[in-house]
């Protein structure tokens, strides 16, 4: 079962090797977008595209209504482009299905199995999901052996994000510090889609205020808030035991409008990359097995020197017991939360 990456697929395109149909998965949304672009571009004219381009949107799970819609338009060719483009977004085909759904989705992948035999050289059926189970191999073989080519795309790595950052200033004329774009991977979760908003407004704001270049403090005064940032000072103010404190940087999460279930996970994993960090004792191996970006890796072996693993390993229980009193019922989110926060900072603080 062959797996091709964005690099893969895309010199592929421009090496004008194209395919019967594609299977993009994975998280990074930009670049699939970007390669979806270049198949849409390469064979529909923009003239042609409410004719020829074709999109099925799945709501949960795709129906025998999608599947004949899909058969149908593989059995049209198209007007006047050189192929028809069909574009499926999310049909939970090649997924783990929802419980008591397995049946259903049988049915749906033999239906599916059988209109692969009609790809051809005039169509591109493209699919879009979250993510595959590899375990369905012999649905995957078999997308293979029509030219139906699956596409992992993730994230791209932290030295790539830096020199995209980078470009993409200087296509505006302007600089970027190693620290304000090293800041906005963090923020943004490596996600190129929210970097690429962020740094347009960024820019917009440099060029409006006349500045030849983009630092830290204007990252911190234009762009989306360092939700990472304030889970570190979190955990930071809890170790110092200091629950004033840990309440009052919870409360500007939550005037940012960050959602408690966000803040509650990113606090979890926080402890979690922690507890790595002071496992491995050492940055690199933090980055490589972890798969931490070096930025967060840096401040987490930082974080890591006044902490002992007892500690980590106490806030981590405390995580487990407030998030089971929430999913039981018996004390309501938010409270839950605060009362993580409280508990854990005096308990610090009766140990200094």
């Amino acid at each position: 079962m062959q797996k091709l990456n964005y690099r893969n697929i895309r010199s592929e395109m421009k090496q004008e090797n194209w395919h019967q149909g594609y299977l993009f998965y994975g998280e990074e949304k930009y670049l699939i977008n970007q390669l979806i672009d270049m198949i849409i571009s390469k064979f529909i004219p923009a003239e042609m595209q409410d004719i020829d381009l074709i999109r099925i949107k799945i709501d949960s799970m795709i129906t025998s209504q999608d599947l004949l819609r899909i058969k149908q338009e593989l059995q049209t060719p198209a007007f006047l482009s050189e192929r028809k483009v069909i574009i499926v977004e999310n049909s939970h085909l090649f997924s783990t299905a929802e419980k008591g759904k397995n049946e259903e989705q049988k049915k749906n992948i033999a239906e599916f199995e059988e209109i692969l035999s009609l790809l051809n050289p005039y169509c591109c059926l493209v699919f879009i999901e979250e993510g595959i189970d590899a375990r369905k191999k012999s649905l995957l073989n078999n997308l293979e052996k029509n030219d139906l080519i699956l596409v992992e795309i993730q994230k791209e790595e932290f030295n790539v994000l830096l020199q995209w950052i980078q470009a993409q200033a200087q296509k505006s004329n302007l600089k970027i510090t190693k620290e304000a774009a090293e800041a906005l991977i963090g923020r943004c979760e490596s996600s190129m889609t929210e970097i690429r908003q962020e740094m347009y407004k960024v820019i917009l704001y440099a060029q409006n205020a006349e500045k030849s270049g983009i630092d830290l403090n204007m990252i911190n005064f234009v762009c989306r808030p360092d939700i990472n940032g304030n889970i570190f000072q979190l955990t930071e103010a809890i170790a110092r035991g200091r629950a004033k404190e840990a309440l009052r940087l919870l409360n500007i999460l939550l005037m940012n409008k960050e959602p408690l279930p966000l803040i509650r996970f990113m606090f979890n994993r926080h402890i979690k990359q922690l507890i790595c960090a002071k496992e491995l004792q050492n940055e690199r191996d933090l980055i490589k097995q972890a798969k931490i970006h070096p930025y967060a890796a840096k401040k987490l072996m930082q974080q890591i020197n006044s902490l002992k693993m007892s500690d980590l390993e106490f806030l981590y229980h405390q995580c487990f017991l407030s998030d089971w009193q929430v999913k039981k019922g018996l004390m309501e989110d938010r409270l839950s939360f605060e009362t993580l926060l409280i508990k854990s900072s005096l308990t610090f603080a009766n140990r200094s």
